[in-house]
């Protein structure tokens, strides 16, 4: 790790020292007649008699930068489709300033050529897709949008970046912690989205994936709004309903949301478990119904003040209750052990779930001083779980019997993070710090006495303090940084502190980008390395029963992952290529183990094997013809990774492919149809053997001046799975699962007004709230 940093460093600094005072920047930006950035033209660096000296292109802010020697340049020649070539002579310091490019459209009788710019664009540590312009506009929300993004996937709301998991989402530099904002921000205001494979270190060191969505910039005063109402029909209805207004009005922004969202799930089982106890065999099969219901509330309230062009700041308050949530389990199972039956259960289990309140606060302010900016945010965070578990046992052999527990959780947070920012010429730096407090409660309690109770306290506080610079090179670009992490997690059982369960971290987290053009292609090569803390459901003591034969519990010893990894991404016209390597140090992989040896109950838990490694890989096509976007995406998932199973050991190295196939078709007059097909080989993931599926999906939506409406169906076949083997130390599970992917939603949406929030507050411990 040391031999790393420093080599990042001496980089760095041959890097700078190369820079000599004979050499030159020549940076300016390109605008059309409407002063819009013109971005992808082509800039190239011309001698005295017009030979070509060094070429390369303007970013999507229209801006260029290059670097050549002073005597070896007389002029700039700046093109782009759609606009007339222009040449202009090089200015002594390297500064051209805004030049203006004119329109001009090419027609060759009643043939008119326009430029097309392309969708995609490498950026160190990630790729930026451009969504205005493109049939990506009008899919409808920005679920459907990141839905087609490279390298990313979506099953339902949730989200992962293929060998990432799940991303940190930001719109506008603000972090998302409203999932239905998604569904809610209209794919025609979207400008571009970017994935970030490797995030730098001012992102906290668990972040290993950034999705940063870009709005287009709208101006305007007054009232705002959108009003949006959709309807899930699968085994069951469903319904989601939200609101949004904002009032701007000289500088100042007064925003306002409120969703409700009323959820009827279904989901069909059948189980098939194995377990040796080394004498004795056992097999159970079992057939299980689960009927979720939820009910749940969001409200978000706050106002944006614009004091000037170079100060502003914010308030956000967000309510989110669960006042209603409970589930209901049907399981009959059959007991046989050698061979013979021994038992029939069938067992009614009930949760309810209350969570009520969760209160989010954040306050921001930037400032700018010149080249130096500074963005400070402040977050508080509480929230209250209670669940009850009832579990109605009815055996031939033992009779009828009732399991009850109880689990109140209280949490709480204080964050705080500052970003300063300066860009001297071309470059940029980046230092600042974040810090976070967090107290968890967790209480149990086995109301049947079966197991024991359980009172565990995590109190816990992370300071940590980033740099980061980046170096544009002419057609290169270098960027790095180091992020330290200083952590003291105190562990309370029954309210006494206990050390060995008790932690104290010192780490650092290294980041290198190096982004590289060959011939048109473009190409970034990155190293970083992360953490993975365990979330602080996992370090729990407490027992849960969940039948006569499988116990769930966390693991207080668990120490955290270290990740190691290196990705190489490229770009080439509507082409996208990426691969990661990742090796990851004291891994945290759920297992399952006997709860006592020589008897057949199996305990679900967590354990931190040396090491595991992982590797990736997507290949995107997007193409545009003419009216039709398609999108052809190949995507490779494996491990290396080894562990002692029922069956003795176990390589479990299968890969897993993933093959996707969707497509847009703009009919005109705002009608545009989608459809895909999406299918996932068997393959190995951790301790879990997944089995194949596939789905095929189809839409439609319509835009009507201020309405949208979208009508689409999934999985239409009714051949989605989520079919898996999970292996233990004396045990297998075949399972398998049809979770209602099968649905017709119906959405609606009206909106007015251009006017949208300009708030940009980003948030502090943004990953601590998911631990919680």
């Amino acid at each position: 790790m040391k031999t790393l940093i420093t080599l990042i460093f001496v980089v760095i600094t041959i890097t700078l020292h190369a820079e000599t005072t004979d050499s030159l920047t020549v940076w300016g930006k390109a605008v059309d007649g409407n002063s819009s950035p013109v971005p992808f033209a082509n800039v190239v660096l011309l001698n005295a008699d017009t030979t070509f000296v060094l070429g390369g292109t303007t970013d999507t802010n229209g801006e260029f930068n290059l670097k050549c020697k002073k005597q070896s340049v007389s002029f700039l020649r700046i093109s782009c489709i759609g606009y007339k070539t222009r040449a202009v002579p090089l200015a002594a310091n390297g500064n051209m300033g805004t030049l203006v490019l004119a329109n001009e459209n090419l027609a060759i009788g009643e043939v008119t050529i326009k430029g097309q710019r392309p969708v995609h664009r490498l950026k160190n540590g990630g790729i930026i897709t451009n969504v205005r312009g493109t049939t990506m506009e009008i899919l409808g929300n920005a679920l459907d949008v990141i839905a087609k993004l490279p390298g990313v996937r979506r099953e339902d709301d949730n989200i992962t970046v293929f060998g990432k998991g799940t991303p940190a989402i930001y719109i506008n530099g603000r972090k998302l912690t409203d999932q239905s904002e998604l569904a809610r921000l209209s794919s025609k205001d979207i400008e571009n989205v970017e994935v970030i494979n490797n995030p730098g270190s001012k992102y906290d060191a668990e972040v290993k994936s950034v999705l940063l969505i870009r709005t287009v910039k709208k101006h305007g005063e007054g009232w705002s709004g959108s009003v949006q109402a959709v309807a899930r029909a699968a085994h069951s209805v469903s319904q989601s309903d939200n609101v949004s207004l904002n009032y701007r009005k000289n500088g100042i922004d007064v925003f306002s949301a409120f969703d409700f969202n009323y959820s009827r799930r279904y989901q069909k089982q059948n189980n098939a478990t194995t377990i040796s106890t080394g004498k004795d065999i056992y097999l159970l099969n079992s057939d299980l119904i689960i009927k979720p219901v939820s009910t749940n509330y969001f409200a978000k309230l706050g106002f944006n003040w614009q004091v000037n062009e170079k100060n502003v700041f914010g308030v956000r308050y967000e309510f989110q209750a669960t006042p209603h949530a409970r589930s209901n389990w049907f399981t009959d199972e059959e007991v046989t052990r050698n061979d013979a039956l021994i038992d029939k259960i069938d067992y009614q289990t009930h949760w309810s779930i209350n969570n009520t309140p969760t209160n989010s606060l954040n306050m921001y302010y930037i400032g700018k001083f010149g080249n130096l900016s500074l963005t400070v945010n402040n977050d508080y965070y509480s929230s209250r779980n209670r669940a009850a578990q009832t579990i109605s046992q009815s055996s031939t052999t033992d009779g009828e019997s009732t399991v009850r527990s109880n689990n109140r959780i209280k949490s709480s947070m204080l964050a705080s993070k500052a970003v300063v920012e300066y860009k001297p010429g071309k470059n940029t730096l980046e230092g600042g710090y974040e810090y976070t407090n967090t107290d968890r409660t967790d209480r149990y309690f086995n109301l049947s006495g079966l197991l024991p109770d359980a009172d565990d306290n995590i109190k816990e506080q992370t300071i940590a303090g980033f740099v980061s610079a980046t170096f544009p090179l002419g057609v290169f670009e270098l960027s790095g940084g180091l992020r330290y992490e200083h952590t003291v997690s105190d562990y309370y059982q029954n309210g006494k502190f206990v050390p060995g369960q008790s932690r104290k971290y010192d780490r650092l987290f290294p980041n290198i980008d190096f982004t590289f053009p060959i011939k048109a292609a473009r190409f970034t090569l990155s190293y970083t390395a992360k953490t993975r803390r365990p979330m602080y459901s996992q370090l729990g003591s407490n027992i849960q029963y969940d039948d006569r034969y499988t116990y769930e519990t966390g693991n207080p010893l668990l120490q955290p992952e270290i990740n190691h990894d290196i990705t190489l991404s490229g770009v080439y016209k509507w082409i996208y290529f990426s691969a990661s390597y990742q090796y990851k140090k004291n891994a945290i992989v759920g297992i399952v183990e006997p709860y006592e040896e020589g008897k057949p109950i199996n305990l679900m838990t967590y354990r931190n094997y040396d090491n595991l490694s992982n590797y990736s890989a997507t290949l995107s096509f997007s193409p545009k013809i003419s009216q039709w976007s398609p999108e052809l995406q190949f995507d490779l998932v494996g491990q290396d990774f080894d562990i002692s199973t029922i069956g003795g050991h176990r390589s479990m190295n299968n890969p897993l492919f993933f093959v996707s196939f969707d497509n847009g078709l703009s009919f005109g007059r705002g009608f545009t149809a989608t459809g895909g097909i999406s299918w996932h080989s068997k393959g190995d993931m951790d301790v879990v053997t997944l089995k194949p599926s596939w789905q095929v999906d189809l839409g439609i939506t319509k835009t009507q001046g201020d309405w949208f409406f979208q009508l689409s169906a999934t999985d239409i076949f009714k051949t989605a799975r989520n079919s898996m083997i999970t292996y233990g130390t004396q045990m297998s599970l075949n399972k398998w699962n049809y979770s209602d992917s099968q649905a017709v939603r119906l959405t609606v949406r009206y909106s007015f007004n251009a006017t949208t929030s300009k708030y940009k507050g980003g948030g502090a411990g943004q990953t601590e709230k998911g631990r919680l």
